[in-house]
C-alpha cells in the first residue's frame, strides 16, 4: 500500500478522531457537558438530523443532491398537526380533525410523493437535480405559508395531538443520572443500521455506488440508473417526512419556517462523515459520525454560552471544513490510483 492509499484510509476514518477530540475538549470546558440532560439533548438533536442525513446519504452516493428535504420536513410537521387540531385559536389547524395515525400515514406518503416527483423530473425530464430540488424547496415553503396564512399550528393540550407528538418526546428508557433515551433516538439508530446493511450488503446499495462512481459504466452493466435515482429520492422524501413528524413532537408549536437552513447542516454532516459530493463513496457509519460531531459541537457551544452570531460563523466554518476534507479526499484518491498504476507498470517492466 503506497503512502497515498494510507492517507486516503486515514481521511476516511478521520471523523471519529475529530469527534473524540471535540468531545474531550468540551468535557474540560464545561462541568455540565457530561450531565444527564446534556447527553440526552445531544442524542435527541442528533436524532432528527440523523434521519435527514440517512436520506441525503442515499442520494449523494448516486451523485445527486436533495435540497428539498428541509422543506419536506417542515411541511410534514406542519401538515401533520394541521390535519388533527381545530381551526380556532390557539390551535389554528385545518379543522379536519383527522385520526392522528391517519395523519402520520398521510405525511409519510406525502414525503414519498414529493421524492418521487423530484425523481421523475430529474430522470424523465432530464432536469438538473440541484435546480429541481431547490425549486421544490421554494414551492413547499410557499405552500406552507399559503394554507396556514403564516400562522403557527399548535397542538398543545389536544389529546389527539399528544398521540401525534409521541415519537418526538416519549422516552423509551431512563438510566438515572446517566441518560434518557427517547424513542426518536432508537428510531434513528435503527434507520442507520438498516441503511448501513443496505449499502454494505444489499444489491441495491452496490448499484448506488456503481451509479455514483461511473454512471455510464453502471448502465452498460445492466443497472437501471434512472429507476434507482427515483427510488433514492423516494427514500429521502419519506425519511424527511419521518424527521418532520419526529421534530413536531419536540417543538409542539410548529412554525411555518420550521427546518429553515437545516439542509446546510445535513450536507455538512454527511460530507464531513465521508460521503463524497461527487458520488460513489462513503459509508453510513461515517455519516453517523458526522451527525454526532455536529450535535456535540452545537450542545458544547451552547453550554459555553457562545453568542448565536458566532455559532453561525462556526457552522459556516464547519461546512467549509467539510468541503475541504472532501476535496482532499478526492485528490488523494486520484494520486493513490495514479501511483498504483505507475507501480504496476514498473513491476511489469521489471519482471
Amino acid at each position: 500500500m503506497n503512502i497515498y492509499n494510507r492517507l486516503a484510509a486515514l481521511i476516511d476514518h478521520l471523523i471519529w478522531v475529530i469527534l473524540a477530540a471535540v468531545f474531550i475538549f468540551f468535557i474540560f470546558q464545561s462541568e455540565h457537558f457530561l450531565s444527564e440532560n446534556n447527553i440526552s439533548n445531544i442524542f435527541s438533536a442528533a436524532a432528527v438530523m440523523g434521519i435527514l442525513v440517512v436520506g441525503q446519504t442515499f442520494v449523494l452516493i448516486t451523485g445527486n443532491f436533495d435540497l428539498s428535504s428541509e422543506s419536506t420536513l417542515g411541511m410534514a410537521a406542519l401538515l401533520g398537526i394541521w390535519l388533527i387540531v381545530p381551526g380556532a385559536a390557539p390551535h389554528f389547524g385545518g379543522d379536519l380533525l383527522f385520526n392522528p395515525y391517519l395523519s402520520i400515514a398521510f405525511i409519510l406518503l406525502m414525503g414519498a410523493a414529493i421524492g418521487y416527483t423530484i425523481g421523475c423530473l430529474i430522470t424523465y425530464g432530464q432536469m438538473n437535480n440541484f435546480i429541481v430540488t431547490l425549486a421544490m424547496l421554494l414551492v413547499i415553503r410557499g405552500l406552507m405559508l399559503a394554507f396556514t396564512e403564516g400562522s403557527a399550528v399548535n397542538g398543545l393540550n389536544d389529546p389527539k395531538a399528544d398521540t401525534f407528538y409521541w415519537l418526538g418526546h416519549q422516552n423509551a428508557f431512563i438510566i438515572p443520572g446517566v441518560i434518557k433515551v427517547s424513542f426518536s433516538v432508537i428510531a434513528t439508530a435503527a434507520t442507520f443500521l438498516i441503511g448501513h446493511f443496505i449499502l454494505k450488503h444489499h444489491r441495491f446499495g452496490r448499484e448506488l455506488y456503481a451509479i455514483g462512481g461511473n454512471r455510464d459504466a453502471a448502465v452498460a452493466s445492466g443497472i437501471n440508473a434512472n429507476l434507482r435515482v427515483r427510488q433514492v429520492y423516494v427514500v429521502s422524501g419519506t425519511l424527511a417526512a419521518l424527521a418532520g413528524w419526529m421534530l413536531a413532537g419536540r417543538v409542539v408549536s410548529v412554525q411555518v419556517n420550521l427546518g429553515d437552513g437545516f439542509i446546510f447542516t445535513v450536507m455538512a454532516g454527511a460530507v464531513i462523515g465521508g460521503i463524497s459530493l461527487q458520488g460513489g463513496r462513503g459509508t453510513m457509519l461515517g455519516a453517523l459520525g458526522g451527525v454526532l460531531l455536529l450535535s456535540v459541537i452545537d450542545r458544547g457551544l451552547n453550554l459555553m454560552h457562545v453568542s448565536v452570531f458566532w455559532v453561525k460563523v462556526i457552522q459556516g466554518l464547519i461546512i467549509l471544513l467539510a468541503m475541504f476534507i472532501d476535496a482532499q479526499r478526492v485528490r488523494i484518491r486520484t494520486l493513490a490510483q495514479t501511483t498504483s498504476v505507475r507501480e504496476t507498470k514498473e513491476n511489469a517492466v521489471g519482471s
